[in-house]
């Protein structure tokens, strides 16, 4: 992101770990939404029907097979989540759209402004969730992913991170001409599992697709 928009921006931030706790929360509960599901798909993809995570032409067969399905997947996900009531200590209890839309109507559309008081205390402490913090698997999957806090108090340490994360994308261009991918779509939409949503038929659909662009190539 620095290499194409330029450093200093504020692209991202970066702090005290145990600020992360809620986003894990949130991790969590797409993982064991609709995450796990998939992940357990491609690895069984790969140990019994031929996938091989380091040909991009399988990554292109991937996207082009999958792709669109696991975008509506995390659409109907997001929107569940988006509308199921969250229950808060001591407030009304409210879905995190309704939640959204109060805080854009009380504080403005672009931004939240953080009034320190007595009520929050340690500013440094402000946006932590300490209901999850507790939490035995948000915390083990917070301390996996976050390295430990050092030199946080020490004023001559800088706090951003000597490194960030980074994921190399392969450039999954597609093996085939334009010509061979219509008669590759025309083929599956003559398939009885093609657009099915259960997994075992999603399995047969790459069978099918593998075996026949192997064959067209």
């Amino acid at each position: 992101m620095e290499e194409i928009r330029g450093a200093e921006r504020g692209s991202y931030i970066w702090g005290r770990s145990v600020h992360n706790i809620r986003i894990e929360r949130l991790w969590v509960d797409v993982t064991s939404g609709f995450g796990s599901k998939w992940k357990d798909f491609f690895q069984g993809l790969e140990a019994h029907d031929g996938l091989d995570a380091n040909m991009d032409s399988h990554i292109w067969l991937l996207h082009h097979l999958f792709l669109s399905d696991i975008n509506e997947d995390a659409s109907q996900w997001a929107s569940t989540w988006n509308y199921h009531i969250l229950q808060r200590r001591g407030e009304p209890h409210r879905s995190p759209q309704e939640m959204f839309l109060q805080g854009m109507v009380e504080h403005g559309q672009r931004a939240v402004v953080v009034a320190v008081d007595e009520d929050i205390g340690d500013i440094a402490e402000y946006g932590v969730d300490w209901n999850d913090i507790d939490n035995h698997n948000v915390r083990n999957h917070h301390d996996t992913f976050n390295p430990q806090d050092d030199h946080l108090s020490n004023p001559f340490v800088s706090n951003q991170p000597d490194r960030l994360s980074h994921v190399d994308i392969p450039n999954a261009r597609c093996p085939l001409s334009p010509e061979q991918v219509e008669v590759f779509d025309t083929h599956l939409q003559t398939l009885p599992y093609r657009g099915q949503p259960d997994m075992e038929s999603r399995r047969l659909l790459w069978i099918e697709g593998l075996d026949m662009v192997t064959r067209m190539w």
